[in-house]
């Protein structure tokens, strides 16, 4: 006979609404990005797995103890979960295209022969993944080109799947066949249907756990930064305080992108549009 798990309750748990509205807060909080009230559903999605973990059915019940509790680990889950977003591989490839045939050949001229990307919100890793497998096909190390690929997320569960490299089926379905084979080892037995990022491409990103909202640690400066579909989940101030503090870390003359659906155009100063979601620093 199974046994059934008893659901925890909170006495005196705070209403669904008041639940959904502290995870908003809490979230904007940690990251500064604005999930509104048009995000209910989702956010009720995808923590519902880390609730039923453990043993809440509501939402309510869930939030209350979270903030009776103020457990970090726990918070830590709950930004993860909410904040990870959806991406594949060669996602807008007309950015990497860009890349390859507009922005490191300007930095080549110069007789440059190592550059610097940074990929600033990498959630599971397609993105920088994807940048290895272009900067291997127009700038391979064998003809003297090196590169350097930093790559972050507020969220260390999609680092921790990123720096895994391994992937369904469906994530890679996007690149061509050959890259397939040259840039990925196919599953077989209990990993069938997966694919790994091969070890000698794994290695030429580095991870990191970066939160844009606060002072970046990071030394170096970049010929390139993505920073993609990111800025949407941002206010305006938000918006203002990542950009600026990015653009630190960029070159004089280097190029600052990000997604299709965003722009920086009349609130950010120091940047040229030179396309539709590309810019260069003056």
């Amino acid at each position: 006979m199974l046994s059934m798990q008893r659901k925890r309750r909170v006495e005196g748990s705070m209403d669904e609404e008041s639940a959904l509205k502290f995870f908003i807060k809490l979230v904007y909080e940690r990251s500064r990005i604005n999930l509104n009230e048009n995000k209910y559903q989702l956010i009720k999605a995808r923590i519902g797995k880390r609730m039923l973990k453990l043993g809440f059915e509501r939402i309510e019940d869930y939030a209350t103890w979270l903030q009776k509790n103020g457990d970090e680990s726990e918070i830590e889950n709950v930004i993860n979960v909410l904040t990870t977003n959806y991406t594949l591989f060669l996602r807008e490839e007309d950015h990497f295209k860009f890349l390859v045939n507009e922005a490191l050949p300007k930095f080549a001229q110069k007789k440059e022969r190592v550059f610097n990307i940074w990929s600033a919100a990498c959630a599971t890793g397609e993105e920088p993944y994807s940048l290895v497998f272009y900067l291997n096909e127009y700038y391979p190390i064998s003809a003297g080109w090196s590169w350097h690929i930093l790559a972050s997320d507020i969220s260390t569960k999609a680092l921790a799947t990123a720096s895994r490299g391994i992937y369904p089926e469906e994530k890679v379905e996007s690149l061509p066949q050959n890259w397939l084979r040259k840039y990925f080892q196919k599953g077989f037995g209990p990993a069938e249907g997966y694919y790994r990022v091969k070890p000698e491409w794994l290695n030429r990103v580095e991870f990191r756990q970066i939160n844009l909202i606060e002072n970046l640690r990071v030394q170096q400066v970049f010929h390139v930064i993505f920073c993609r579909n990111v800025m949407i989940y941002f206010d305006r101030d938000t918006q203002v305080h990542v950009v600026n503090q990015l653009l630190e870390k960029l070159c004089d003359g280097g190029y600052f992108i990000v997604g299709h659906a965003e722009s920086l155009t009349g609130f950010i100063t120091g940047l040229k549009c030179i396309k539709p979601s590309i810019y260069c620093k003056e």
